[in-house]
């Protein structure tokens, strides 16, 4: 089990690292599915598993009952952020390109005797500039869609939805460097950062308090940078920045992923990646390290709590562990012990989500996996 022993000296917090538990073997986790191998991300509503991805032109929500979603918005658009909500819906957002719409200037000469007038045609070269929103029942319908046009080129990176009110994150490049924004659809962003700022994850609370997940290499608030890039936590209360938390490694390339509602974050430090568990005033309560290629990636559901990684090597806390080059899901107890561990051959986790009925679910490769 792990003991969490805090000392306080010169305003520090330091956090013990997890003891052993030598009783822990890591299990294969199942193949459920087979999906498309350009999924970069999953969703479960209701036990409906879908994924999402992107092709050439365009974005895709794939049902593994079978049912493929195609998604179009302007001349050339992606989705990169998706969520569901209590009814089994499925939304996902993303960007895409103004539409360029015009004619060529007709073929004068030998080679257009009759003087044709081409048909219109588009340019995917602007800027993806316009948000891009699309709602979608268990079916597979396309109950709605929806575009924003913003200022600048934009990538969302979070959606969340709760009692119907639509929230989406992301980053905006901001010539020179990216800041991020946050806006319910149909209203103005709030921006966070100038040129060195990107939110991944948002939460949010009960209080209606927004919570942005990401990494920055400016001054936010109050804090001052102090790594090379540093995660971070950052609190909107009715509009307004008011609380700011940085990770503490000095000259360390760090960004949060990741996070769970209860505030369990996954990310990177270096050649490592890191799950931490906050408390809600930010203060870490427990922290974990793992060698890694990657980032970590963090879910919950109301019967435990879960991490995902390409394993690296071998750790302490898992001291059973010896495979390299795999990836590595960790079951989490209420007090940050290790109660479970799984793994499946491969270099690349590219989604986690956990259901009550189904447990975890890992995508990874163009495949499902359960445990």
């Amino acid at each position: 089990m792990k003991s969490l022993a805090f000392t306080l000296i010169g305003g520090l917090i330091f956090i013990s690292l997890p003891q052993a538990d030598a009783a822990i073997i890591a299990k294969p986790m199942v193949q459920l599915a087979q999906v498309d191998s350009a999924a970069t991300g999953i969703l479960v509503a209701n036990d409906q598993i879908a994924v999402f991805g992107n092709r050439e032109k365009n974005g895709f929500l794939q049902f593994i009952s079978g049912t493929t979603v195609e998604l179009s918005c302007g001349v050339e658009s992606f989705v990169s952020a998706g969520a569901t909500d209590s009814d089994g819906n499925f939304y996902l957002v993303g960007a895409a390109a103004n539409p360029i719409v015009g004619t060529l200037p007709p073929i004068t000469g030998v080679l257009n005797p009759d003087n044709v007038v081409p048909d219109p045609v588009s340019s995917n070269k602007s800027d993806a500039n316009t948000l891009c929103f699309w709602k979608i029942d268990r079916n597979g319908q396309v109950l709605d869609t929806q575009t924003y046009n913003l200022s600048g080129p934009v990538i969302p990176s979070a959606l969340i939805v709760n009692q119907g009110v639509v929230w989406v994150a992301g980053y905006q490049y901001a010539n020179p460097g990216v800041k991020s924004f946050i806006l319910n659809l149909g209203s103005e962003p709030i921006f966070l950062g100038k040129s060195s700022t990107i939110i991944y994850s948002l939460i949010k609370e009960s209080d209606n308090s927004l919570v942005a997940i990401g990494q920055s290499g400016e001054k936010l608030l109050d804090k001052n940078l102090r790594g090379k890039i540093d995660g971070f936590l950052a609190r909107y209360s009715k509009g307004k920045l008011v609380l700011v938390q940085r990770s503490s490694d000095l000259n360390a390339n760090r960004a949060w992923r990741t996070s769970t509602n209860s505030l369990l974050l996954g990310g990177y430090s270096n050649q490592s990646a890191v799950i931490t568990k906050f408390a809600a005033n930010f203060q870490p309560i427990w922290t974990d390290r793992y060698p890694s290629i990657g980032s970590a990636l963090t879910a919950a559901n109301s019967k435990g709590q879960f991490g995902a990684f390409v394993s690296n090597g071998v750790f302490k806390a898992l001291p059973s562990w010896k495979r390299k080059n795999s990836i590595l899901l960790l079951t989490f107890d209420k007090k940050g012990g290790i109660s479970a561990a799984n793994y499946i051959a491969g270099n690349r986790v590219d989604g986690l989500v956990a259901s009550n009925n189904l447990g975890p679910l890992v995508l990874a490769g163009g495949f499902v996996y359960r445990t």
